[in-house]
């Protein structure tokens, strides 16, 4: 038997996808071994252009923001609206398992590229369709952005944060991007079961949809009373909280358990005079408390600097971490000894660390970062390995159905 080197060689994967989620999904398969082919307009992806608004280059030697959710593929550049462009793509399907795309549907369809048109004449394939807000409802046909479909329609730029504070700002393509992971785990179930039964089928997810699973705490708390967003200085647990430290810097406190670990915690911040207090020692009773509890536990970190504070919880077993920034995390010592990010070198000499997708398989290697290529870098190439001659693709080119 032939050794696998991938997880996923041998599967080979059609992306129509633009922005963020669609071709982040396919950058799970691409790095796991799958052969990725990335379908984009002559113009391209409009995320090769996103990175202006990041303080980020765009060019063909150097896009590292659009890297992040395309390295790993091959690109080709067809003009749908053209006959030959249509066949091509059909032709693709041909060999595929997967096909991944987040067009609307009546364009999709428009292409004959919709799922009830595909199924008859490839009855293998996974079609996986991603949307911002699923196919029923009265906003089934808005278009969707993570920032408005996922953090703001969830509640998640209000309540995440404290009350009558300004609106969380994430980073760009963050609800996107976990949305992808969700839209990947559905696609491989489904190869797992194309695998056994020899049937495709089609898969779908939507920014709405993640974002109502990844605030699920919320969803389902609020509805026996608990009220977001906080007020600031009344958690519903002091030891699950921030607080600042002497030299500005803030620490976070994460404990499950409060009651067991009072005391420990009262030791690691020198506050043994509260240790047998009724007021503080149990949850039930801190919470009538906080407004006297919580400016006590600020004054003593904030006699103390951000690793003083760190050390002296650590050393009492208490389940602690700075508040770091994202500045921060690309040089971060345990970022960098477990490989989360690696270096990627650009054709211009250049070099930036890329985060890298944090799964790692026993006995199966996985694709390190590489810089995406150019449009249509790859069309040729591709187009080639299917069958077409060197005199179609130029006529196809001068004609304007590809690049």
């Amino acid at each position: 038997m032939q050794e696998q080197r991938y997880p996923l060689s041998g599967v080979r994967v059609v992306e129509l996808g633009t922005h963020v989620a669609v071709p982040c999904a396919a950058r799970f398969l691409a790095d796991w071994g799958a052969e990725v082919v990335k379908v984009e307009s002559l113009s391209g992806d409009q995320w090769r252009v996103v990175g202006r608004n990041q303080m980020c280059p765009v060019s063909d030697e150097e896009n590292p923001f659009f890297d992040m959710q395309n390295a790993n593929k091959k690109f080709i550049a067809l003009n749908l609206k053209h006959e030959a462009g249509q066949e091509v793509l059909t032709r693709l399907l041909e060999g595929a398992d997967i096909f991944i795309s987040n067009m609307r549907l009546p364009a999709l369809k428009k292409l004959k590229a919709d799922y009830e048109t595909l199924k008859q004449r490839f009855p293998r394939l996974i079609y996986g369709h991603f949307t911002g807000y699923g196919y029923e409802g009265p906003d089934a046909e808005k278009p969707g952005f993570d920032s408005v479909a996922f953090w703001a329609r969830s509640g998640a730029m209000t309540d995440w944060g404290a009350k009558d504070a300004f609106p969380i700002m994430p980073p760009t393509g963050a609800g996107d991007m976990m949305s992808g992971v969700i839209l990947c785990c559905g696609i491989l179930a489904a190869l797992q079961g194309q695998r056994v039964s020899g049937r495709g089928c089609f898969v779908s997810s939507s920014l709405l949809g993640s974002a109502v699973w990844y605030n699920g705490a919320g969803v389902v708390s609020t509805q026996y009373g608990n009220v977001f967003p906080k007020e600031e200085g009344r958690p519903a647990n002091p030891f699950g909280y921030q607080y600042r430290c002497a030299d500005g810097e803030w620490v976070m406190i994460g404990v499950a358990d409060y009651n067991g670990t009072y005391p420990r915690v009262c030791e690691a911040l020198g506050l043994e005079e509260y240790r047998e207090d009724p007021r503080f020692s149990g949850i039930d009773q801190v919470r009538q408390y906080a407004d006297l509890f919580i400016p006590i536990l600020r004054e003593a970190f904030a006699r103390r600097t951000r690793d003083e504070i760190l050390a002296a919880l650590a050393e009492k077993n208490v389940v602690c971490g700075p508040i770091a920034h994202m500045r921060d995390l690309w040089s971060d010592e345990q970022v960098l000894a477990n490989g989360y990010v690696r270096p990627v070198r650009f054709e211009n000499g250049r070099s930036a660390l890329y985060p890298e997708i944090p799964v790692v398989f026993s006995g199966y290697e996985t694709k390190k970062s590489a810089p995406a290529r150019s449009v249509g870098a790859d069309t040729r190439e591709v187009l080639k390995s299917l069958g077409y001659s060197e005199e179609t693709l130029s006529r196809w080119q001068a004609s304007g159905a590809l690049k």
